[in-house]
């Protein structure tokens, strides 16, 4: 038996490469299905978080078909558009609208209360509402001003990477194939040598602390570019 959308942990992608993705879409041409050779120049990462998003929201099927509702969500113009997205949005996210809940007076604790109960924890959560509160204003969804999402913490690695010795730049570039679940990294250490990084995997098979494990490693590493490059 399937489970219930609301068990289910929803998009967590940031909610502008979504919205660029759709307007890829739009000025690409719509495909008849949607899956990693469509998004080819994206990251594995990026592709795998992108397919969740679809498959939650209801935009396409189980194969990747597009589902009508995808369909018109590219072809309309602005107004429409919007429509349709706020539609999209209370169907999917049917536990934010519960009466229980309070949308419009809910705080940043108990957004997190009710989106840990798909599932989701630690970062993902924050990552989860950061995308719902992105939709919700995008489609003209009113939303309690008390709702954050907290920013995520800073790790002792960044402290270590604040020094007056000049880091070099990180290598973050793909040295191998960015789709069909494999993806490889080859970093750049400051100290000399480099640290590769490679993955092998199929995102819909992996559980909660998998998930959250891969993404904030990928944080990091992301955060070590970015010092590097504020000391350099």
């Amino acid at each position: 038996m399937g489970r219930r959308k609301s068990e289910r942990i929803p998009p967590y992608v940031s909610y502008r490469t979504f919205s660029n993705f759709l307007a890829e879409l739009r000025a690409r041409g719509i495909p008849s299905r949607i899956d990693r050779s469509v998004m080819a120049h994206k990251s594995g990462t990026i592709q795998s978080q992108l397919l969740l998003t679809l498959h939650y929201l209801g935009l396409v099927t189980g194969s990747g078909q597009i589902t009508p509702r995808l369909q018109k969500l590219l072809e309309s113009e602005e107004a429409e558009r919007k429509a349709l997205l706020r539609e999209i949005i209370q169907a999917s996210y049917d536990f934010a609208f519960d009466r229980d809940f309070g949308l419009k007076t809910a705080t940043s604790h108990q957004a997190e209360e009710v989106f840990q109960k798909t599932g989701a924890s630690g970062e993902t959560v924050r990552r989860c509402i950061a995308f719902f509160l992105a939709a919700a204003k995008d489609s003209g969804i009113p939303v309690s001003s008390y709702i954050k999402p907290h920013g995520r913490r800073k790790s002792t690695s960044r402290k270590r990477a604040q020094s007056s010795q000049t880091t070099p730049p990180v290598d973050l570039s793909p040295v191998g194939p960015s789709y069909g679940g494999i993806e490889s990294r080859k970093v750049q250490l400051k100290s000399g040598g480099t640290l590769r990084l490679e993955l092998s995997i199929d995102i819909f098979d992996l559980d909660e602390k998998d998930r959250e494990f891969i993404f904030r490693l990928i944080d990091e590493l992301k955060e070590y570019e970015g010092d590097s490059k504020a000391a350099g």
